[in-house]
């Protein structure tokens, strides 16, 4: 498994401009590219939607083709645009009426979501019909990612330390409403999982207590209703876990899949979790780049030995993969033996 958005725009040759702002053509140069490599189960996701992603970090995107040269891939353009201010409306007029207003600052309209919206079910569709089902349909994040990138990284943590009473009152605000969204989502959609994604919350990141507080609650819950829903939670956790790994024992079992990146121990994670929830990794984009096709293939071999067989899922750590990258995969594809 392994995403295949960009990847596939350098590839196919595909303008950048264009495969990052029309869905329906990004979706369709994805689905070209996939059939290039016959031993992939299934891609991540039918498109990524720029906008959406940086919406969600409540960033504003820039693009290939406006702010940035063809050929550029997209990239979130993180900055304080959200104001301390901001704190008292979400309180007192609730998250919904604040983020009306607040997506002009990002310029996200109401256009771009009914496009990536309506995008998702035309692709999901379209990759089941062609034997290539997709492993995201719906995506769902916590508030402290989102405050964070908002805010800016260095501006909200010192909210944290300055005032974390009214931190945990927003919080609790945004994340009441991203769960009645997410129960509607799901009655509506029924996928069988649900990315659930969280980088700036990972437990490196700050002090036990406050992970303790405005992280580790939110994920429980949000995994809950992931699972109370019918879905497996795939939760796609960037930067590093392992101090806490233990703890997601106390999630669902068999009802999540741990997506980790490089900087988490994927042995550790295996020690700790192992025949209670599935991983899925944890090829790193230094070895991809820079790696030659055997050391690839050694360490896959070894993943799918000591991770696996079973629970565990052979991927690329990362979102996107250089040309380089792609060559090497490629070349270790080729280098299996036939009856594999």
């Amino acid at each position: 498994m392994a995403w295949v958005d960009a990847f596939a725009a350098t590839y196919k040759k595909a303008p950048m401009s264009k495969f990052s702002s029309k869905y329906l053509y990004q979706s369709k140069v994805i689905l070209v590219a996939i059939k290039y490599f016959p031993d992939l189960d299934c891609p991540e996701a039918s498109f990524t939607p720029p906008k959406s992603v940086a919406a969600a970090l409540l960033c504003k995107m820039k693009l290939a083709g406006k702010e940035l040269p063809e050929g550029t891939l997209w990239q979130v353009d993180e900055k304080e645009t959200m104001k301390i201010e901001d704190y008292d409306t979400i309180l007192n007029k609730g998250w919904k009426d604040f983020f009306k207003g607040y997506r002009k600052r990002i310029n996200f309209g109401q256009w771009d979501i009914i496009k990536t919206a309506m995008a998702g079910i035309l692709t999901d569709r379209k990759f089941k019909k062609t034997g290539f089902p997709t492993f995201l349909s719906l995506v769902f994040n916590i508030p402290f990612d989102q405050l964070c990138a908002g805010r800016s990284l260095s501006k909200f943590m010192i909210d944290l330390y300055r005032m974390p009473d009214k931190i945990q009152d927003v919080i609790d605000v945004i994340f009441e409403s991203h769960l009645k969204d997410l129960e509607a989502q799901m009655k509506l959609v029924k996928p069988w999982a649900v990315f659930f994604g969280v980088a700036r919350g990972a437990s490196a990141n700050m002090s036990p207590e406050q992970w303790e507080r405005f992280v580790w609650p939110y994920i429980v819950k949000g995994v809950n209703a992931i699972v109370d829903g019918g879905a497996v939670a795939n939760l796609h956790f960037d930067s590093n876990w392992d101090r806490v790994v233990d703890r997601f024992k106390e999630l669902p079992r068999a009802r999540c899949v741990w997506a980790c990146d490089s900087a988490t121990d994927i042995f550790k994670l295996k020690k700790a979790l192992d025949g209670h929830m599935c991983i899925k990794g944890d090829v790193s984009p230094q070895l991809l780049s820079v790696g030659n096709p055997d050391e690839v293939y050694e360490y896959s071999t070894r993943l799918i030995k000591e991770i696996g067989p079973t629970g565990f899922i052979l991927a690329p750590d990362v979102l996107y993969l250089t040309m380089q990258s792609q060559k090497t995969l490629k070349q270790c594809w080729l280098k299996q033996p036939e009856n594999n």
